[in-house]
């Protein structure tokens, strides 16, 4: 074999490679993953915390003592919500404080408890 021989398969073999390895990779992006979408499990996860804090008596709980009451839920110990955690309950706090016009969890809690107040904003996020 030639050097120019030599070239144009490796030439050939590269683009053979190249085009597997982009029809894998459209493959891997473009199949949806099984479960729920990120979207609602936010949803529900927001419902969850809202339950949560609506029978709740201890007006004064920290998010790390809330962490630990969502965690030992029935309804979080499904494989659906694996990924929960403190950073994850942040951010789900962070929303809520947003739509509930609040700036700490005493506030949120006591937002929560106000039936009109508590309705309506929900009913608008």
């Amino acid at each position: 074999m030639t050097k120019d021989e030599i070239q144009l398969w490796m030439l050939v073999a590269f683009i053979f490679a190249l085009a597997i390895s982009s029809y894998k990779i459209y493959i891997i992006f473009t199949k949806p993953l099984p479960g729920l979408d990120s979207k609602t499990q936010h949803r529900q996860l927001q419902t969850i915390i809202l339950d949560v804090l609506k029978h709740l008596d201890n007006k004064d709980i920290t998010s790390q003592e809330l962490f630990a009451l969502l965690e030992g839920l029935d309804e979080l110990q499904d494989d659906t919500y694996k990924n929960f955690n403190q950073n994850r309950l942040h951010q789900l706090l962070k929303q809520l404080y947003y739509t509930y016009e609040v700036s700490s969890l005493t506030e949120l809690i006591a937002s929560v408890h106000q039936p009109e107040r508590g309705t309506s904003k929900e009913n608008d996020a």
